[in-house]
């Protein structure tokens, strides 16, 4: 039988929190506080001008006042008040952004927290909201284009006193960039997706993976095992991949099958399990609550 203990020092826990569906700062911030008092190593909240009308239907939130949270003010704000926790964007849409723009707001956040932004990026891909609000929008490829030459400045900006750039969609000459980001060389880059060219920019340039949420097992061992055969192909450089899971009500009469799940994800190669509530519209108390019970009863079988 499967240990999940044998890969303790490995193992990760995070949450997704939402920033919309009427969930205010003073929520985020309660539940921020418990997840970074009870041991969860990372924190991350969505990056969008607004999301579909389903997303507000199941959070108890009004598809007609599609609200949403700035993610990076939000992660500012929650810096400033957590001491441990990690804090990342799942996913900053670097096509929607001015790169160099992106890269101060990053390490402002960086410096806040004193080393703690993990940079989840993307390509973005709900249409509607970059069309509504008058951002460039493309088909995938050309995204995906967009997205690797504005990471590519992102990184240089970070690393070299004075960038110079020019690429096929932007351009920068002999750029200053001070102060840097507090982590070194520079935050770590996730990535957001599943398809081969985000699995290859993970490989080339990241840490780690953030597939889409609530896949199943099979698919999470599908995109696993894909991701380790481009790293092979590439000089063998590994990577995290964090599988995603939305809460279970009621974890004190499920915990048997929870467990049972997150092992066969562990198995299937996922080394973090990431916690979503983004979509429940799990209220902050009862949202804090859950965290304790999780980390009351999962933690002590699974990181021991």
């Amino acid at each position: 039988m499967f240990k999940v203990g044998e890969y303790a020092l490995s193992l990760r826990f995070g949450i997704h929190l939402p920033t919309h569906g009427g969930y205010r700062y003073r929520d985020l911030l309660k539940v921020s506080l418990a997840a970074d008092r009870l041991g969860f190593c990372s924190l991350w909240v969505g990056d969008h001008f607004y999301l579909p009308e389903e997303y507000y239907a199941r959070s108890g939130g009004d598809p007609a006042k599609p609200d949403k949270l700035d993610a990076w003010t939000v992660l500012a704000a929650l810096a400033s008040q957590t001491d441990k926790i990690r804090l990342g964007t799942r996913v900053s849409p670097i096509p929607f952004y001015t790169p160099t723009r992106l890269a101060k707001v990053v390490t402002t956040v960086d410096i806040i927290s004193g080393g703690r932004v993990d940079f989840g990026v993307g390509a973005g891909w709900f249409k509607e909201e970059a069309v509504s609000y008058g951002v460039w929008w493309g088909n995938h490829k050309e995204r995906i284009s967009r997205m690797l030459e504005g990471l590519e400045i992102i990184l240089k900006l970070w690393t070299e006193d004075r960038t110079t750039y020019k690429g096929k969609h932007y351009e920068v000459y002999n750029a200053p960039f001070w102060p840097k980001p507090v982590q070194k060389p520079h935050p770590p880059v996730w990535f957001g997706g599943a398809s081969d060219q985000i699995l290859e920019a993970t490989v080339k340039y990241g840490v780690g993976l953030l597939p889409p949420p609530d896949i199943s097992v099979d698919e999470f061992k599908e995109l696993a095992d894909k991701i380790a055969r481009i790293a092979e192909n590439s000089g063998g450089k590994k990577v995290s991949l964090m599988a995603s899971l939305s809460y279970p009500e009621g974890l004190g009469e499920k915990s048997s099958k929870w467990l049972s799940t997150i092992e066969e994800y562990i198995e299937a190669g996922a080394n973090g399990i990431l916690i979503d509530f983004s979509r429940a519209g799990t209220p902050s108390d009862e949202a804090s609550s859950m965290l304790k019970e999780f980390s009351s009863q999962v933690f002590p079988r699974l990181l021991r």
